[in-house]
């Protein structure tokens, strides 16, 4: 670039103290400024002449650099953070409550208080790191970072299986990561037709035979759930180029095929099966029914609010369990087992009563329903992306989690935020990545795709004489 812009843009660059923002909006200004000189060496203009009047044009570096410092600079999410950390520290504070309320002994108690500080300082320190971090440095990687979930995954599996640190860390990481790695890898193909279309469509396979391996049934259907309507999403606003309607039954196709298979060799039949003694667990009570049918019983009886003090009566594994103290003024009280449990919010429930517990669920889909609500408003289309996948994969876990502790019981879920300091500090790290697409949204810009060769094409003409 001559020398005459390049200083022009240096002080300008100076103007602007968002380090962030600087290489995107010079670039933009650099851009406009060689498209002015270009316009005036058509006008006959000299080369240096075009430089000076281009320059001049763009007016005070000091002014313009300012204004674009007034306009572009951090958007602070403090409403979201504030929520997202309110809520985990409920999560933090139910666990170790759980945890007095159930009489362990004091040195397990202080472990279970320190695990859950530890969660709750680590998550917060995560969500950071990703809140501040620059979304479309994944975007400009997406496939990479695709073949990089892969081979973690193999490497994972050659490692540890089948060990027990193998099923639970696999189980946390594939949940939360495997949709938004999928939506990263399906806006890369944007513009690819129909290549594009069927690679995208096809880099779920592994993810999901990774998980039909585990086995873990919840993580499948999130992937394939998740995976079906962002794709949809994109073939709806023809991102891949084949057309609107085409692009949404090529996608459809894809689930019908599936259905069908699935069915041909009893696989379906077997989780319809499995969705209707979920729906009436009382068809099968002492086998795949039983959970349901025991947390069913203890709905029956629990009213709005109420409060034992000392005595605590929870859930776990769908049993209440009741402990002799010994002690000639308690003969026995009801303590929650297993607190971290996926039943968590069903002890809730029964110990404080529902309305706590529906309190707290409205308040885990507020701040999902704001992630999801603003993240679909968002200019920045790689960003949508990231955001629908972060509110699809913690929306559904939600809505597991919640269907299970209320006796629909199809897959075992962990309520975000709330159950668990691994799959807390997991999430916060998700919610963390979706607050910086908003937090940069004055400077995302999409990289231009890079131009379509020409095909070369063989004509053959045929004259009869």
């Amino acid at each position: 670039m001559p020398e005459r812009m390049q200083s022009y843009l240096e002080r300008v660059q100076e103007q602007i103290r968002w380090k962030r923002a600087r290489p995107v909006l010079i670039q933009e200004l650099a851009r406009h400024l060689e498209d002015q000189r270009d316009d005036f060496i058509k006008e006959g203009k000299t080369p240096e002449e075009a430089e000076r009047l281009a320059v001049e044009d763009m007016g005070d570096p000091v002014a313009v650099g300012t204004e674009l410092d007034r306009i572009h600079h951090p958007r602070p999410q403090w409403g979201l953070l504030g929520l997202t950390l309110a809520l985990a520290a409920v999560g933090v504070f139910l666990r170790v409550t759980f945890s007095q309320i159930g009489g362990d002994s004091r040195a397990y108690f202080t472990h279970t208080l320190e695990r859950a500080l530890l969660s709750l300082g680590l998550g917060t320190a995560v969500m950071l790191a990703m809140y501040f971090l620059d979304v479309s440095r994944l975007v400009r990687h997406a496939r990479a970072l695709y073949f990089a979930a892969l081979a973690t995954t193999v490497l994972f599996h050659l490692l540890f299986y089948p060990t027990y640190f193998y099923s639970t860390y696999s189980i946390s990481l594939t949940l939360a990561f495997y949709p938004l790695v999928y939506a990263l890898w399906l806006y890369s193909f944007r513009d690819k037709r129909w290549k594009g279309l069927f690679l995208s469509i096809f880099g779920g396979v592994p993810l999901a035979m990774y998980l039909c391996r585990i086995p873990y049934g919840a993580g499948l259907f999130l992937l394939l759930f998740s995976g079906l309507t962002v794709t949809l999403y994109a073939a709806g606003r023809d991102w891949f180029g084949v057309g609107r309607w085409k692009g949404l039954w090529a996608v459809l196709a894809v689930p019908a095929v599936l259905a069908a298979y699935l069915f041909s060799r009893g696989y379906l039949s077997s989780f319809l099966g499995r969705v209707q003694i979920a729906l009436h667990p009382e068809l099968d009570p002492k086998c795949r029914g039983f959970i349901g049918s025991i947390l069913r019983m203890f709905w029956e009886d629990v009213p709005p609010l109420r409060h034992y003090g000392n005595v605590g009566a929870a859930i776990h594994a769908g049993a209440r369990v009741r402990v002799y103290t010994g002690s000639p003024f308690v003969s026995e009280k009801t303590v929650p087992v297993g607190y971290s449990h996926d039943y968590l919010p069903a002890s809730i429930a029964v110990q404080w009563g529902w309305v706590p517990l529906l309190v707290l669920l409205a308040a885990l889909a507020v701040l999902l329903l704001w992630l999801l609500v603003k993240g679909l408003r968002q200019s920045y289309l790689p960003g949508r992306f990231v955001v629908l996948a972060v509110a699809l994969t913690l929306g559904l876990q939600t809505l597991f989690s919640a269907a299970m502790n209320f006796g629909f019981v199809l897959f075992s879920a962990s309520l975000p935020l709330i159950v668990g300091n691994r799959q807390t500090v997991v999430n916060m790290a998700l919610i963390g990545l979706a607050l910086s697409v908003f937090r940069g949204d004055s400077i995302a810009r999409e990289e231009p795709n890079a131009p379509l060769r020409q095909r070369k094409r063989l004509r053959v003409r045929i004259e009869y004489q």
